[in-house]
C-alpha cells in the first residue's frame, strides 16, 4: 500500500510539474509572438522598411556586427529599402542630408554643454596653432621611418602594420618625446590586429547592454557569450601588449608607463623644468595652469592621445597609401605638387595652405573608407523627432552610415564610388565658379562623418591631420609606392575599419 502510495504521489507530483513547465513555456512563446506582432505591426516603426528579423530583434543586427559587415551593411540597406531603413526594433539609420541635419546638429545640441566646457578647456593645446609646434619632432621622426624603408630596399611588406608601426612612432614623437622601439623591430607585436579583433567584441556587447552588466558580475558569462557569438580572439605567442588594457593606477606598460612617469616627476617640488617641447609637456602646463584639469582628466587625456589616435590614424594612412598608390596619376600628382614646393624653400606643413592636391586626395581616400563605417548613433529626446514624415518615438537610436552618406550623388558629386580628389578641387559650372567651388566643398565638408557627427568631432583633429599630411607627403616624396589590393580588403569592419590584406613596396626615389 505504501508503495502504491508513494507511486500515486509521484505521478502527481510529476504531472504538476509537467504542467507547469508546459504553462510557462506557453507562455513565454506567447509572451514572445506577442512582442513579434507588436513589432511588426503596431510598433510606431512598424511602417518603416528594413529586414522583418531586425524589427523583431536586435539578434539580426548582432549577427551582421559578429560577421563584419558594417562597411557593406549601409550601402546594401539603403540601397534596398531606401534613405530610411530599421535596422533594429528601435534603431533606424538615414541617408539623406535632412536626417544627418537633425541628428547631428540639433539633437547633439541637447546634450553638449559638458562635452563644449570639456572643448574649451583643453582647446589651446589641441589648436591648429599649438599642434604646430609638434612639427619638427615629426620631421625627426619621419627622417627615421624614411631611413628605415630605404633599408628595407623595396621589400612587400604589409600596409595596415607598417601604417601602424609610422603611426605610433610619430604620435609617440609628438606627444612624449619617446619613440617606443617599433620601428626598429619592423613589427607592431600584433597590437593593431589584436586591437582590431577586440572591436569585434566591443560592437557585440554594445548591442547587448545587459549581458556588459552582467559580464561585470561574472567574466566567465561573458566569455561564454562571445564564444557563442564567435568573437573571441587568441593574440599569436609574438603579441606584446603596447597599450593598457588595465585601470591607470596598474599594470603600465610602454606608453602609460612614459607617461606616468614625466607625471610623477611632474609633481616632485624642486624638479627641473622639463623643456620639451610635445603635447605631454603641455598638459602639464595646462594643469598647472588650470587647477579644474585635474591629474586624473591629465592621465586620460594623455592616453586618449594613443587609445583613440592609434586606430584611427593608421587605418587613414593605409586608405590614403592605398588609393594614392593604385591611381597612377594621383600619385605623380602628389610627387610633382612635393617636389614643386620643395624647390621654393623648407617644407612646411603646420598652417600651410599648399600642399591642395595632396590634401584632396588624402580626403577622398577618407570619403571612401571612413575610419568608423557604421552609424554613429544618437538617441531621440523625450519630444520624439519628425523627420521625412515620420514621427520617430522617444528614446530611439538614429544614426547615418558613413559608408553610405559618403556616397550620396547629391552630396559629393558624379560617380561618388570612384576615387577622384579632383571633386574636392573641381570648378562647377556657372558665373562664379570659385564661390560655386567653394560651396560645394563646403557642402561635402558638412555632410561628412570623417570627423565625427556634425558638431561633435574628434578634439585631436588639428594633430591628427598634420601627421597625416607629413606622412603621406613625405612617402610619396622620397618613394614611388607599389600596392597590391586583394579584392576583398575591405571585407572585415566593425566599429573600426581598415584595409586588411594589402601589400605595400616603397622604391626609393632617386633625390
Amino acid at each position: 500500500m505504501e508503495l502504491d502510495y508513494l507511486l500515486a504521489v509521484s505521478v502527481a507530483f510529476a504531472g504538476l510539474i509537467w504542467r507547469a513547465v508546459s504553462l510557462a513555456f506557453l507562455g513565454i512563446v506567447a509572451v514572445t509572438l506577442q512582442v513579434v506582432v507588436y513589432r511588426l505591426t503596431f510598433h510606431p516603426l512598424a511602417k518603416v522598411p528594413g529586414p522583418k528579423w531586425a524589427a523583431i530583434s536586435n539578434f539580426w543586427y548582432a549577427r551582421q556586427m559578429a560577421k563584419g559587415r558594417m562597411a557593406q551593411l549601409g550601402l546594401e540597406m539603403h540601397e534596398k529599402y531606401g534613405d530610411v531603413v530599421r535596422v533594429g526594433p528601435n534603431e533606424l539609420w538615414f541617408n539623406t542630408t535632412e536626417a544627418f541635419d537633425q541628428i547631428y546638429y540639433l539633437l547633439s545640441e541637447r546634450n553638449i554643454k559638458r562635452y563644449r566646457l570639456q572643448r574649451r578647456l583643453i582647446g589651446r593645446v589641441y589648436s591648429a596653432a599649438n599642434v604646430a609646434k609638434y612639427e619638427d619632432a615629426l620631421t625627426a621622426a619621419l627622417e627615421r621611418i624614411v631611413q628605415r624603408l630605404h633599408e628595407l630596399d623595396g621589400k612587400e611588406i604589409d600596409l595596415k602594420e607598417w601604417m601602424h608601426i609610422i603611426t605610433v612612432e610619430c604620435l609617440a614623437a609628438a606627444v612624449l618625446s619617446w619613440s617606443p622601439g617599433l620601428l626598429r623591430d619592423g613589427t607592431d607585436w600584433g597590437t593593431l590586429s589584436h586591437s582590431f579583433q577586440g572591436w569585434r567584441r566591443k560592437c557585440l556587447f554594445g548591442v547587448f547592454p545587459t549581458m556588459k552588466k552582467m559580464e561585470q558580475l561574472s567574466p566567465s558569462l561573458g566569455r561564454a557569450f562571445a564564444s557563442l557569438w564567435g568573437v573571441t580572439y587568441r593574440p599569436p605567442p609574438t603579441f606584446k601588449p603596447f597599450f593598457p588594457v588595465e585601470k591607470l593606477t596598474e599594470g603600465y606598460q610602454g606608453v602609460v608607463k612614459n607617461i606616468v612617469r614625466r607625471l610623477t616627476a611632474s609633481l616632485k617640488p624642486g624638479t627641473p623644468k622639463d623643456n620639451r617641447v610635445d603635447l605631454l609637456n603641455d598638459l602639464i602646463q595646462l594643469r598647472n595652469d588650470r587647477p579644474e584639469f585635474n591629474e586624473v582628466y591629465l592621465r586620460k587625456m594623455a592616453v586618449t592621445n594613443f587609445g583613440a589616435g592609434h586606430e584611427t590614424v593608421a587605418s587613414t594612412l593605409a586608405a590614403s597609401v592605398a588609393m594614392i598608390a593604385s591611381h597612377n596619376n594621383v600619385q605623380k600628382q602628389v610627387f610633382l605638387e612635393q617636389r614643386t614646393a620643395e624647390a621654393d624653400g623648407p617644407l612646411v606643413y603646420a598652417s600651410s595652405n599648399r600642399f591642395t592636391y595632396t590634401k584632396a586626395a588624402i580626403r577622398e581616400a577618407m570619403r571612401l573608407y571612413p575610419v568608423v563605417p557604421m552609424s554613429l548613433p544618437r538617441k531621440t529626446p523625450s519630444t520624439g523627432l519628425h523627420v521625412h514624415g515620420l514621427c520617430v518615438p522617444p528614446n530611439t537610436t538614429v544614426g547615418c552610415s558613413a559608408v553610405a552618406l559618403h556616397r550620396k550623388e547629391d552630396i559629393f558629386g558624379a560617380s561618388p564610388n570612384l576615387y577622384d580628389p579632383e571633386r574636392w578641387l573641381r570648378a562647377e559650372t556657372g558665373d562664379d565658379t570659385v564661390a560655386a567651388t567653394s560651396a560645394s566643398v563646403r557642402i561635402m565638408e558638412k555632410y561628412s562623418l570623417s570627423w565625427g557627427g556634425g558638431s561633435r568631432s574628434c578634439p585631436g583633429r588639428n594633430l591628427a591631420e598634420l601627421l597625416v599630411l607629413k606622412v603621406i607627403a613625405t612617402l610619396f616624396r622620397r618613394f614611388e609606392v607599389e600596392v597590391a589590393i586583394p579584392p576583398d580588403a575591405d571585407k572585415e569592419a566593425y566599429f573600426l575599419f581598415v584595409l586588411s590584406g594589402v601589400k605595400v613596396k616603397f622604391l626609393p626615389r632617386a633625390r
